[in-house]
């Protein structure tokens, strides 16, 4: 739980392996120039995506008995790089992958993935570089937002959802608004189980704890 970016990187046309590792290294130096330009964020990993590791992509099947469920397809190929946008934000992986057209499963009748072009879903959750204050978390927010926007003006497609609505329009004030929700929401959330945890001897861990303002949030969340 956490306020997080999703996007969905997807090629227009079709792809040899050589021609998307290449656009993958173009990114990834685009990126890396970003990173420079504003002093914020590190390109930690470059190179081949480990196909039984990451990233996968769910596809919606029936089985023969009529339930519906959605299946994991794991890539054949790809090719990723990883942003470090800043202490305390979670690592965002950028890249494109090569997925089957068809798989069979037990209990499935074969399955068609409709998945023709080199493509990544990732995700990256910002909230808790607001430990280390504001302008951190933003900085990192607005690192990973034109990270994935760099996909775009390479020529690919891009799907984005914002959790913290800063894009599109890049509005500080709505992000601000909507982090402080989010940290509401956790801090309250993350209190409660603590107390419950700690009545049973036991403990619980989360980011949120970290927060120097958690305890004034855990109260205004209870209010």
């Amino acid at each position: 739980m956490g306020l997080t970016i999703h996007y969905t990187i997807t090629a227009r046309r079709a792809f040899t392996d050589f021609e998307a590792r290449r656009l993958v290294s173009t990114a990834a130096n685009a990126v890396h120039a970003l990173t420079q330009k504003r002093g914020h964020g590190t390109l930690v990993a470059r190179g081949q995506v480990d196909p039984d590791a990451f990233p996968f992509w769910a596809v919606q099947s029936r089985r023969v008995d009529g339930q519906t469920s959605l299946l994991e397809i794991p890539p054949l190929r790809g090719h990723a790089f990883t942003l470090d946008p800043g202490g305390e934000c979670e690592s965002a992986i950028f890249g494109l992958c090569k997925y089957p057209a068809s798989l069979t499963y037990e209990n499935y009748p074969p399955v068609r993935t409709r998945l023709h072009r080199w493509r990544l879903h990732g995700c990256c959750k910002t909230q808790y570089s607001d430990i280390l204050g504001w302008d951190h978390f933003h900085a990192c927010h607005e690192l990973v937002i034109s990270a994935a926007l760099v996909w775009k003006r390479l020529g690919c497609d891009l799907k984005l959802i914002d959790e913290g609505r800063y894009w599109p329009g890049r509005s500080k004030t709505r992000l601000r608004q909507n982090l402080a929700d989010y940290n509401h929401l956790v801090a309250g959330l993350g209190g409660a189980l603590k107390d419950a945890a700690e009545e049973r001897g036991e403990s619980v861990e989360s980011p949120i704890f970290a927060h120097p303002r958690f305890e004034h949030l855990e109260a205004e969340a209870r209010r």
